[in-house]
């Protein structure tokens, strides 16, 4: 049964999960329902498939029955269930720094017991709707230097996705994916540097070993009043697996569905749930892939099993440009080139809204303090939200005059109310007393920059702002009506083609926006 089949026959009213999945089923027929529910035109609905190679991945080797371990005390991602508690400082709330508060609807269901040092047997997860689960894809997770800002976000893998016999496997195997460039030579050093006694192999991946891609797969045309294939098929079983048989045979069952006859070629495989409230909320949004081929792959859409839908198939071979852009205006990072190293802390970048990607209660790991501390606090000063450029031609001359005299640093981000002058603040620092009596001098004023702006890509991006500003942009329970717009000025640059003394900037509504507002009520 396809993917199609299953999302066009099953509304969001009519789905009723058994407390464990027939796992000798293939994910894309997991729900065989043959009831007649809303009717679809099949007639409408075309599945768009967008690809693009990206070149500047590279990739670490960690293998060994310490794996776990060792990585568990370097990632901001807990993989492990069970921990030593150092230091009371390391537990924290999840609430604390306006993150969300993971409860489950449904009755918490405990893992298999199994050793976390034998066999090659997957990633832990703690945030499923039924408790802890495992599996066998990738986790966006992040490293932290010792002052608790973010050095690089990294994709850990379970490797290879797809594992015949587990019994037959000796330990624990991960890929950890890196610019190549930037950050893969600093990142080997690191961790060997990290090693010491622990029972690992460390390794770089050749070059010309493997090779990545970006996937995206949507269901165009598909009502909303169909719930997303994706979540049917996909999240829903995968986030209910509780052994590593459990995840290896359903992995196994997805990756036959998806490359039927080139299983063999999928080294690695991430399927990206930051974007799952927009997965959630609409059942056109695409879901999007990170996948690892071997070296002999020159196009990974040919190795997509084009029967697993029953609608129509477009293929679109796209660049990494619009990739990244739909990643930023998603409020998503990936790389160093989206944030420079050890400038911003990770819940400033919403890594706690993300499932499995900063956990405040999994012991010690490099950088834990300051981000324990706000967890425990609630105190986070900054938050990234997405914006949409008016003049992105501007915007790209700017930085372009900046990078010529040397100036690296982020774009500062200022506002007003529309139709307004810019915000004013006085001086921390006023002008001293004359000792020949008081000054007629009015104290000194200046602008004070709300926010940066991190990354763009056309005309979106994402800006780092100060959360005492989101009443002004997004409007608040307290009756504040958000009327302040954004902008960059650029009156003080020289050399312009453009004209632009400014450039405007419009804020998106995060998805998280109402949660954080709700979270922060009694400080907002």
């Amino acid at each position: 049964m396809s993917l199609g089949y299953v999302a066009a026959r099953c509304s969001l009213r009519t789905l009723l999960w058994p407390s464990r999945i027939s796992l000798n089923q293939r994910p894309a027929a997991l729900l065989r329902r043959t009831m007649s529910s809303l009717p679809v035109d099949s007639a409408h609905i075309e599945t768009v498939l967008k690809y693009a190679r990206l070149d500047s991945k590279g990739y670490i080797e960690v293998e060994g029955p310490e794996a776990v371990k060792f990585l568990n005390g370097l990632v901001t991602s807990k993989l492990q269930a069970s921990f030593v508690k150092k230091n009371l400082t390391t537990i924290g709330n999840d609430s604390g720094s306006g993150g969300p508060q993971r409860s489950t609807e449904e009755a918490t269901v405990p893992l298999a017991d199994f050793d976390v040092t034998k066999t090659n047997w997957g990633l832990y997860h703690e945030a499923g709707p039924t408790g802890p689960y495992i599996s066998r894809f990738g986790q966006y997770t992040s490293f932290l230097d010792g002052k608790g800002k973010l050095i690089t976000d990294s994709i850990l893998y379970p490797v290879p996705v797809t594992v015949p016999n587990l019994m037959k496997t000796r330990y624990p195997k991960y890929l950890l994916e890196f610019d190549k460039k930037e950050m893969l030579g600093r990142m080997l050093q690191t961790l060997r540097g990290h090693k010491l006694l622990s029972k690992v192999k460390i390794s770089a991946v050749e070059e010309d070993a493997v090779r990545t891609w970006e996937m995206s797969i949507a269901l165009e045309g598909m009502p909303d009043v169909v719930e997303s294939a994706w979540i049917t098929n996909i999240w829903r079983p995968m986030t209910t697996l509780k052994s590593p048989g459990d995840a290896s045979e359903f992995t196994n069952g997805l990756v036959q569905s998806l490359f039927h006859g080139h299983e063999d070629k999928i080294r690695a495989l991430y399927l990206d749930w930051r974007m799952d409230g927009l997965v959630q909320r609409t059942a056109e949004e695409p879901l999007v892939f990170r996948i690892v081929t071997d070296n002999t792959v020159d196009d990974v859409s040919t190795l997509f099993n084009k029967d697993v839908f029953d609608f129509e198939l477009n293929v679109v071979p796209e660049n990494k440009a619009s990739f990244r852009k739909e990643r930023l205006r998603c409020g998503l990072l990936d790389g160093t080139g989206d944030v420079k190293p050890s400038t911003v802390l990770p819940l400033e970048l919403n890594f706690d809204y993300f499932p499995d990607v900063v956990n405040s209660n999994k012991g010690c790991y490099i950088g834990q303090e300051l981000t324990a501390r706000t967890f425990a606090t609630g105190i986070l000063r900054k938050r990234m939200i997405s914006v949409t450029i008016e003049n992105p031609a501007a915007l790209a001359e700017y930085l372009r005059n900046c990078n010529a005299t040397g100036n690296t640093s982020y774009p500062e981000v200022e506002i007003r109310t529309v139709g307004g002058t810019a915000e004013e603040v006085q001086s921390a620092e006023p002008l001293a007393a004359s000792p020949f009596g008081s000054s007629s001098k009015p104290v000194r004023k200046r602008r004070r920059p709300v926010g940066s702006l991190l990354a763009s890509e056309d005309d979106t991006a994402v800006v780092m702002m100060r959360t005492e500003y989101f009443g002004k942009i997004y409007g608040n329970s307290e009756g504040e009506i958000g009327n302040a717009e954004l902008y960059i000025d650029t009156s003080d640059e020289s050399g312009k083609e453009s004209g632009a003394t400014e450039i405007k900037l419009t804020p998106q509504r995060p998805l998280w926006m109402d949660q954080w507002l709700q979270s922060n009520k009694p400080n907002f």
